[in-house]
């Protein structure tokens, strides 16, 4: 190789090497200066749904409202949940609406709870579910980047197929790809009125156990930012604004 070609290498190296810098620079500005903050929500019904250039749903609304509380700006966008699980680590996000879980901890900081959630496991007709560990040698639909527990998240018995969304899942049991889905009751509840498939297609729920939505932050938020978000979600949480922003979705 020439001494030339050499250089030339080492300048493009040098350059790539220097924006990924700045890129690394300009989210830790974004997440220090006082700009809008980088919100990041699951785009899946009823959570949050695109109606033209608009965000609506329950996660949605409630980050507004936390956060005009807290009086912070914000820049809203939404994702499939495996994205959204790993914004803060792939600093594609400064907040976001996640299920609480070991992951999201250590990723970034637990600013409050939201509501919670009661998971269910759905099988397909003919398979009764009276405990999980039934699901063994059996596939098991699961959202991408979700944390449901250890008996499920770490038993290798239990086949996990990667869903995109429960919508999916519903339709992929009803077809008999999979024999059962795992999800909230929010969405499975959606995911059932769905015009291509019909409830008697499918067995009883079991109930697996609660969890809950929270709010998500980046680990290099500033002190100041961290405690106004962490008050306006508790004053919320007191006043019962955030309970009553979920109603109308149940």
């Amino acid at each position: 190789m020439s001494p030339g070609r050499t250089l030339s290498l080492r300048r493009r190296r040098g350059l790539v090497a220097g924006l990924a810098g700045l890129a690394g620079l300009g989210a830790a500005a974004a997440a220090t200066s006082g700009a809008a903050l980088r919100v990041m929500v699951n785009e899946v019904a009823p959570y949050s749904m695109r109606r033209g250039e608009q965000i609506v749903g329950m996660h949605p609304e409630m980050v507004r409202a936390i956060f005009e509380q807290a009086e912070e700006p914000i820049v809203l966008n939404t994702a499939l949940y495996a994205r959204v699980s790993r914004a803060l680590r792939d600093e594609v996000a400064d907040v976001v609406v996640a299920l609480e879980g070991p992951d999201l901890d250590a990723q970034g900081l637990r600013l409050g709870a939201l509501h919670p959630v009661r998971m269910l496991i759905l099988p397909r007709k003919g398979l009764v579910l009276n405990q999980v560990a039934q699901l063994r040698g059996l596939t098991l639909g699961v959202a991408r980047g979700a944390f449901y527990g250890d008996s499920i998240n770490n038993d290798a018995e239990i086949k996990k197929f990667p869903l995109p969304d429960p919508f999916t899942g519903v339709r992929m049991l009803a077809l008999g790809r999979l024999d059962a889905v795992i999800s909230t009751d929010y969405l499975l509840t959606h995911a059932l009125r769905q015009e291509a498939v019909q409830r008697e297609a499918f067995g009883a729920a079991l109930v697996y156990g609660d969890a809950a939505y929270a709010l998500y932050g980046r680990r290099d938020l500033p002190p100041e930012r961290v405690a106004r978000l962490r008050a306006a979600v508790a004053r919320l949480q007191r006043q019962g604004r955030l309970e009553a922003l979920v109603r109308p979705y149940e």
